[in-house]
């Protein structure tokens, strides 16, 4: 099976354990695999932050006799050996992707986490604006209408919806970009009549 290492889903970058090894041996083989799995190299993490995968052939032990034998070149007179290049070339390829893939993740989940902040911070200021805007816009809408305790309503309820409604959205218009809030569709007026004065509350869907 071939991996496409330029098109590499993120959870790769989560793989451990046998997932992590059937994930090696299909990208480099079962030789490479067998490099890494005798290191202990139980993940992705792990493994883009060992110095030198291949470092561990310049030790003698008997464990890597048979693994030697077949990744790398050795001369019988004095022992010295190269690793082949296809497999020097195909663990570094690997392990340098995975790297540029972890810094991408990184990068991405650090700004999506700056910009979810950033809109907590838009949505308080518009709350607390638009609440202090209310305020303001409906005493005044309130008291237009009721000059004197005996005066009657100068208009119908849906009049004064219409006066709050209103206000928000030229406050929107002239503050924020791109946003825009409607009523019965962001936010709900509840208005209730008394002899004197009129209650009101407003409700954020």
């Amino acid at each position: 099976m071939n991996i496409n290492l330029n098109n590499l889903p993120d959870e790769v970058l989560f793989y451990s354990n046998e997932k992590f090894y059937d994930f090696i041996e299909q990208c480099l083989g079962v030789d490479e695999m067998m490099l890494i799995k005798l290191q202990s190299i139980k993940n992705i993490r792990t493994l883009i932050n060992v110095p030198d995968v291949l470092t561990v052939l310049n030790v003698k032990c008997k464990e890597l006799i048979n693994l030697k034998n077949r990744i790398c070149f050795i001369d019988e007179d004095n022992d010295d050996f190269i690793v082949k290049p296809g497999i020097k070339a195909g663990v570094a390829d690997l392990i340098e992707v995975l790297k540029d893939k972890n810094y991408k993740y990184i990068k991405r989940i650090k700004g999506s986490k700056s910009s979810t902040s950033c809109i907590k911070t838009n949505n308080s200021q518009l709350n607390a604006s638009l609440s202090n805007t209310l305020s303001s816009d409906f005493t005044r809408s309130i008291s237009t209408s009721t000059t004197t305790m005996t005066t009657p309503n100068l208009m119908p309820m849906n009049g004064y919806v219409h006066v709050i409604s209103d206000s928000i959205e030229k406050f929107c218009c002239n503050t924020f970009k791109n946003i825009n809030l409607k009523n019965d569709v962001d936010y709900f007026v509840h208005l209730t009549p008394s002899h004197i004065y009129i209650d009101g509350h407003i409700k954020c869907n």
